[in-house]
């Protein structure tokens, strides 16, 4: 099943990654998450391999395209192992697969998506996904520093993807 629409949200990096079990104690769900960019046109094009938290693995085409600042119009589906092969033939030589785990908590209405990458090695970015472009977000203490990167495009998981890019120190 195809799922469109328009994808709003905020973006913020951790000074550090939440301890584990703290992100326990408030209800996280972790999932191992390896996306590869693929060559384009159209632009924006992607695919992840999930590692749910019961073991499951779930395969995502995912191809998004800017808007403004904050939106993003999305459009994404559930692919089989053969569609997901034949996808990985069109990755992108000048981009590297992004690993990562997130981490999905609920905070108020809102839900924290909590992203620890394995490479760049120390990025956390924090994405909160918003009703409406003023929707306010107030992240909760536990998180510990953050500082907010909405627009930044180095924070672009496609951008980070580029091979020899690095995020700006925190």
């Amino acid at each position: 099943m195809t799922q469109g629409g328009i994808e709003i949200e905020r973006k913020y990096r951790l000074a550090a990654a939440p301890d584990p079990e703290l992100l326990a104690a408030h209800g996280a769900a972790a999932y191992r998450m390896e996306q590869v960019y693929l060559v384009e046109p159209p632009a924006g094009r992607r695919v992840r391999r999930i590692e749910l938290p019961d073991g499951h693995i779930e395969r995502r085409f995912t191809q998004k395209v800017h808007v403004r600042a904050l939106v993003r119009e999305e459009l994404e589906h559930e692919i089989d192992d053969a569609e997901y092969a034949a996808l990985l033939a069109e990755a992108d030589p000048a981009r590297q697969p992004i690993r990562k785990v997130r981490y999905k908590v609920r905070h108020g209405e809102q839900w924290l998506e909590i992203d620890v990458f394995d490479q760049p090695a120390d990025l956390v970015v924090v994405e909160v996904e918003l009703r409406d472009e003023d929707e306010a977000v107030v992240l909760p203490d536990w998180l510990g520093e953050h500082r907010e990167v909405s627009t930044d495009p180095r924070y672009m998981n496609a951008n980070l993807a580029r091979v020899g890019a690095e995020p700006p120190p925190y």
